[in-house]
Protein backbone atom coordinates (compact mmCIF):
# COMPACT_ATOMS: atom_id res chain seq x y z
CA UNK A 1 0.00 0.00 0.00
CA UNK A 2 1.09 3.33 -0.70
CA UNK A 3 1.78 5.88 2.33
CA UNK A 4 2.19 9.65 2.00
CA UNK A 5 2.88 12.48 4.19
CA UNK A 6 0.52 15.28 4.42
CA UNK A 7 3.03 17.48 5.84
CA UNK A 8 5.38 17.41 3.08
CA UNK A 9 2.36 18.46 0.55
CA UNK A 10 1.58 21.68 -0.72
CA UNK A 11 -1.98 22.76 0.48
CA UNK A 12 -2.02 24.66 -3.48
CA UNK A 13 -1.59 21.68 -5.19
CA UNK A 14 -5.13 19.57 -6.48
CA UNK A 15 -5.35 16.61 -8.01
CA UNK A 16 -7.99 16.63 -11.08
CA UNK A 17 -10.03 13.37 -11.53
CA UNK A 18 -12.01 12.51 -13.84
CA UNK A 19 -13.14 10.77 -17.29
CA UNK A 20 -10.84 11.98 -19.92
CA UNK A 21 -12.63 10.88 -22.95
CA UNK A 22 -15.92 12.30 -22.16
CA UNK A 23 -14.69 15.52 -19.81
CA UNK A 24 -11.78 16.75 -21.27
CA UNK A 25 -13.14 20.41 -22.46
CA UNK A 26 -14.22 20.14 -18.05
CA UNK A 27 -10.55 19.64 -16.98
CA UNK A 28 -9.23 22.17 -19.31
CA UNK A 29 -12.13 24.43 -17.74
CA UNK A 30 -11.51 23.40 -14.07
CA UNK A 31 -7.79 23.67 -14.80
CA UNK A 32 -8.38 27.64 -16.14
CA UNK A 33 -10.65 28.09 -12.79
CA UNK A 34 -7.94 26.33 -10.22
CA UNK A 35 -4.82 28.24 -11.89
CA UNK A 36 -6.83 31.63 -11.32
CA UNK A 37 -7.36 30.78 -7.91
CA UNK A 38 -3.82 30.13 -7.30
CA UNK A 39 -3.45 26.39 -7.43
CA UNK A 40 -0.81 24.16 -8.32
CA UNK A 41 -3.23 21.48 -10.71
CA UNK A 42 -1.94 17.64 -11.25
CA UNK A 43 -3.11 16.32 -14.67
CA UNK A 44 -2.53 12.83 -15.69
CA UNK A 45 -2.87 14.69 -19.63
CA UNK A 46 0.29 16.78 -18.46
CA UNK A 47 3.55 15.91 -20.11
CA UNK A 48 5.49 15.75 -17.08
CA UNK A 49 2.96 13.84 -15.19
CA UNK A 50 5.02 10.41 -15.40
CA UNK A 51 8.27 11.36 -15.96
CA UNK A 52 11.14 9.52 -14.74
CA UNK A 53 8.59 7.06 -13.18
CA UNK A 54 8.42 3.59 -14.10
CA UNK A 55 5.41 1.85 -13.01
CA UNK A 56 2.13 1.86 -14.90
CA UNK A 57 0.32 4.83 -15.46
CA UNK A 58 -2.50 3.90 -13.38
CA UNK A 59 -0.23 3.73 -10.27
CA UNK A 60 1.24 6.73 -10.50
CA UNK A 61 -1.84 8.02 -10.72
CA UNK A 62 -2.53 6.95 -7.75
CA UNK A 63 0.46 7.90 -5.91
CA UNK A 64 -0.07 11.59 -7.16
CA UNK A 65 -3.46 11.70 -5.67
CA UNK A 66 -1.28 10.44 -2.15
CA UNK A 67 1.13 13.45 -3.09
CA UNK A 68 -1.41 15.91 -2.57
CA UNK A 69 -3.63 17.41 -0.25
CA UNK A 70 -6.31 18.42 -2.44
CA UNK A 71 -8.39 16.11 -5.17
CA UNK A 72 -11.05 17.53 -7.57
CA UNK A 73 -13.56 14.82 -8.67
CA UNK A 74 -15.94 15.56 -11.68
CA UNK A 75 -18.56 12.92 -12.35
CA UNK A 76 -20.35 12.70 -16.02
CA UNK A 77 -22.13 9.14 -17.44
CA UNK A 78 -18.65 7.57 -18.37
CA UNK A 79 -17.23 5.27 -15.68
CA UNK A 80 -13.35 5.24 -17.79
CA UNK A 81 -11.19 2.55 -18.25
CA UNK A 82 -10.78 -0.48 -15.66
CA UNK A 83 -8.00 0.07 -13.13
CA UNK A 84 -4.87 -2.03 -14.48
CA UNK A 85 -2.23 -0.91 -11.77
CA UNK A 86 -0.65 -3.37 -9.58
CA UNK A 87 -2.80 -2.97 -6.06
CA UNK A 88 -5.41 -5.90 -6.23
CA UNK A 89 -7.46 -3.33 -3.83
CA UNK A 90 -8.86 -1.46 -7.15
CA UNK A 91 -8.93 -4.41 -9.40
CA UNK A 92 -12.59 -4.83 -10.11
CA UNK A 93 -12.65 -0.52 -10.26
CA UNK A 94 -12.59 2.22 -12.49
CA UNK A 95 -9.18 4.23 -12.42
CA UNK A 96 -11.46 7.18 -12.02
CA UNK A 97 -13.03 5.30 -8.59
CA UNK A 98 -9.32 4.21 -7.79
CA UNK A 99 -8.33 7.17 -7.47
CA UNK A 100 -11.18 8.77 -5.69
CA UNK A 101 -10.99 5.92 -2.85
CA UNK A 102 -7.03 7.03 -2.16
CA UNK A 103 -8.26 10.22 -1.94
CA UNK A 104 -11.25 9.17 1.07
CA UNK A 105 -8.17 8.02 2.72
CA UNK A 106 -6.52 11.27 3.30
CA UNK A 107 -9.94 12.69 4.58
CA UNK A 108 -8.44 16.33 3.56
CA UNK A 109 -9.17 18.30 0.43
CA UNK A 110 -12.33 16.46 -1.12
CA UNK A 111 -14.29 18.76 -4.04
CA UNK A 112 -16.53 16.78 -6.19
CA UNK A 113 -18.98 18.04 -9.04
CA UNK A 114 -21.09 16.06 -11.12
CA UNK A 115 -23.14 16.55 -13.64
CA UNK A 116 -26.88 17.49 -12.18
CA UNK A 117 -28.19 14.10 -15.36
CA UNK A 118 -26.08 12.07 -13.65
CA UNK A 119 -27.54 12.81 -9.85
CA UNK A 120 -31.21 12.62 -11.20
CA UNK A 121 -30.26 8.85 -13.15
CA UNK A 122 -28.50 7.89 -9.86
CA UNK A 123 -31.48 8.62 -7.54
CA UNK A 124 -34.17 6.74 -10.18
CA UNK A 125 -31.69 3.90 -9.94
CA UNK A 126 -31.43 3.40 -6.17
CA UNK A 127 -35.10 3.46 -6.24
CA UNK A 128 -35.76 0.95 -9.34
CA UNK A 129 -32.28 -0.95 -8.80
CA UNK A 130 -34.52 -4.54 -8.21
CA UNK A 131 -36.90 -3.93 -10.96
CA UNK A 132 -35.96 -6.15 -13.68
CA UNK A 133 -34.86 -4.81 -17.05
CA UNK A 134 -34.45 -1.01 -15.59
CA UNK A 135 -32.79 0.75 -18.01
CA UNK A 136 -29.97 3.56 -17.15
CA UNK A 137 -29.31 5.11 -20.09
CA UNK A 138 -26.88 6.67 -20.61
CA UNK A 139 -24.90 6.59 -17.49
CA UNK A 140 -23.15 3.27 -17.01
CA UNK A 141 -23.53 1.24 -14.32
CA UNK A 142 -19.94 1.69 -12.34
CA UNK A 143 -20.23 5.65 -12.06
CA UNK A 144 -23.23 4.51 -9.78
CA UNK A 145 -20.99 2.33 -8.33
CA UNK A 146 -18.68 4.99 -7.63
CA UNK A 147 -21.70 7.21 -6.47
CA UNK A 148 -22.69 4.86 -3.88
CA UNK A 149 -19.41 5.01 -2.13
CA UNK A 150 -18.94 8.60 -1.96
CA UNK A 151 -22.80 8.92 -0.44
CA UNK A 152 -21.89 6.16 2.09
CA UNK A 153 -18.93 7.60 3.18
CA UNK A 154 -20.61 11.29 3.36
CA UNK A 155 -18.16 12.50 1.26
CA UNK A 156 -20.80 14.17 -0.83
CA UNK A 157 -21.55 17.91 -1.62
CA UNK A 158 -24.60 20.04 -3.76
CA UNK A 159 -22.04 20.34 -6.16
CA UNK A 160 -24.22 19.47 -9.40
CA UNK A 161 -23.53 21.15 -12.81
CA UNK A 162 -25.79 21.40 -15.98
CA UNK A 163 -23.22 22.10 -18.92
CA UNK A 164 -19.71 23.07 -19.25
CA UNK A 165 -21.19 26.95 -18.57
CA UNK A 166 -22.72 26.17 -15.46
CA UNK A 167 -19.71 24.04 -14.28
CA UNK A 168 -17.27 26.48 -14.53
CA UNK A 169 -19.58 29.31 -12.94
CA UNK A 170 -20.05 27.09 -10.00
CA UNK A 171 -16.33 25.88 -9.35
CA UNK A 172 -15.36 29.33 -9.65
CA UNK A 173 -18.41 30.07 -6.74
CA UNK A 174 -17.03 27.38 -4.67
CA UNK A 175 -13.81 27.76 -4.85
CA UNK A 176 -13.74 31.85 -4.37
CA UNK A 177 -15.97 30.57 -0.96
CA UNK A 178 -13.27 28.14 0.36
CA UNK A 179 -10.67 30.97 0.45
CA UNK A 180 -13.04 32.67 2.22
CA UNK A 181 -13.32 30.44 5.16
Amino acid sequence: MWSFNLKSHSSKKIFLSSTFRDLSYHRNLAAEVLIKEGYSVIRSEDLDFAKGAGAHKHDICLQKVDETLNFLLIIDWYAGQPYEGVNPDYVDLTITHAEAKRAFIKNSGWHCFAKQEVITTYNIWKQNKTVSGFRHDPVERKVFDLLDDIYSLGKWGPNAFDDPDDFKRKLKKYFKQLKGV
